[in-house]
């Protein structure tokens, strides 16, 4: 999609306000996916701050996360080490992994580092 609101209008906020420091919306990780290891949980919640989305997903990715509104929020390439594509900013969560529902960025770097 080119323009959430326009194309596909939904509940969710995928569009946070600055300064992205909380939870725009919760995502299901999809279960033995790379994220949901990483996170080892079902859930997590999410700086949104996009208003473009996959509409359909090319092979050879799959869905990583999910919005409660169907759209994807995370994506990987199962057949590489680390290929990576996520709709948040792990990089603005290094404060905010005291709240429960929320990943240190940190650790989604530290995890891409030692796959290398």
């Amino acid at each position: 999609y080119q323009d959430i609101p326009a194309e596909c209008p939904s509940e969710v906020d995928h569009r946070m306000q600055p300064p992205y420091a909380g939870c725009a919306h919760m995502v299901r990780l999809e279960a033995e996916s790379p994220l949901a290891r990483l996170r080892e949980s079902e859930e997590l919640a999410v700086n949104s701050c996009h208003h473009q989305a996959i509409r359909e997903l090319a092979a050879p990715f799959r869905a990583m996360a999910v919005a409660p509104d169907g759209l994807i929020e995370a994506i990987y390439m199962p057949e590489k080490r680390f290929v990576w594509g996520v709709q948040w900013h792990p990089e603005r969560t290094h404060l905010l992994s005291h709240l429960p529902d929320m990943i240190d960025g940190g650790r989604i770097i530290r995890y891409f580092a030692e796959s290398l």
